[in-house]
């Protein structure tokens, strides 16, 4: 080796032993995040089932022939709309029937009570005129009904569902026609477990989601509590009002479903690998004016990655959250600042 190569290579191992015993000065390199506020909530978890806000099945009242349906399979309708007319003709018939008969009662009440004020009748005859006349009108008010009958109007707003008869089908009183459903808002029907019963108030918020629409969350209400447990399985029925406008949602669907407990929209929260076990305490390590210092804490709710901190910080701090196993208090160091994990 010539005098030149070996003079480099001294030259070389100086400066690495100068870089090192520099970096030794200044001390070892961290990463560190500032400590900040966010939103923590305390959620309870379970499933339930979607259900129509009102479910009827529309039924004749009185038995017929089925002569027209006014609506299509699938349709909306506004509740007191036209769905189904049974033949009426017999109906009519008793009901012009009706109405002659009270005619003629009422004209037979008129002469019996002429007769009466004249003293040519007497009371029995004049309250017997009189109860035929009511018992006319009664008729006549039942033919009336009967006529309605053969009309059957939409109970409420809704959306119908597949018919199960055809015109000119013979229907039985009860019958089966086609269903109504209300889908807005969506009933969510879910059960909580005993232990959780007092947790549980009407107006709470709760959040679904289903695998027909991954990464969304619909937000509602509860708005009915069943104050009985079920005795088998020893939890609580309770029912959500989910908002329904685009008709996304279909009532039958499983979903996940998230009761908000309570919320915190200012917790603060560091990462979860910044936290340092000793023993029973819980330490983090601060970064400050250059030099570490440790600090216990209280954590709460641990999330994805990430955990609540209730006690020791008050927000701002510089942590340390990769290399804190390389330093202790008192210790300068070198700062990495890195963006904590969403």
């Amino acid at each position: 080796m010539s005098a030149l190569m070996r003079f480099l290579a001294v030259a070389l191992l100086s400066l690495a032993a100068l870089v090192l015993h520099v970096q030794a000065a200044e001390g070892p390199l961290v990463e560190v995040v500032q400590v900040k506020k966010s939103l923590v909530r305390d959620e309870l978890i379970t499933f339930g089932s979607l259900r129509s806000d009102e479910s009827v099945m529309i039924r004749p009242e009185i038995e017929g022939r089925l002569a027209t349906l006014h609506f299509r399979e699938g349709q909306a309708v506004e509740a007191g709309a036209l769905l189904v007319s049974l033949d009426d003709a017999i109906a009519r018939a008793e009901l012009a029937q009706a109405r002659a008969n009270l005619n003629l009662a009422e004209k037979n009440f008129s002469r019996t009570q002429l007769l009466f004020s004249r003293g040519a009748s007497n009371a029995q005859a004049l309250d017997e005129a009189s109860a035929e006349q009511q018992a006319a009108r009664a008729s006549l008010e039942l033919a009336q009904a009967r006529l309605d009958k053969t009309r059957i109007l939409a109970p409420h707003d809704g959306v119908l569902g597949l018919r199960q008869v055809s015109p000119g089908d013979y229907l039985e009183a009860g019958q089966d026609i086609v269903n109504l459903e209300v889908l807005d808002p969506l009933k969510v029907e879910f059960r909580i477990p005993q232990k959780a019963v007092n947790q549980i108030r009407l107006g709470q918020v709760i959040e679904i989601s289903l695998d027909t629409f991954p990464g969304e969350r619909f937000s509602g209400e509860i708005f009915a509590i069943n104050p009985r447990l079920d005795e088998a399985g020893r939890s609580q029925a309770v029912r959500a009002h989910i908002g329904n406008a685009e008709r996304r949602l279909r009532p039958g669907q499983f979903v996940k479903v998230v009761v908000i407990l309570a919320e915190r929209p200012a917790a603060l929260v560091i990462p979860e690998e910044a936290v340092m076990p000793v023993g029973e305490r819980l330490l983090v390590n601060l970064v400050l004016d250059g030099k570490v210092e440790r600090r216990e804490v209280k954590l709460g709710k641990r999330l994805a990655g990430q955990v609540e901190v209730r006690e020791g910080l008050q927000g701002g701090e510089t942590l340390i959250s990769a290399g804190w196993q390389k330093v202790r208090e008192g210790m300068a160091v070198r700062t990495k600042a890195v963006e904590p994990a969403p």
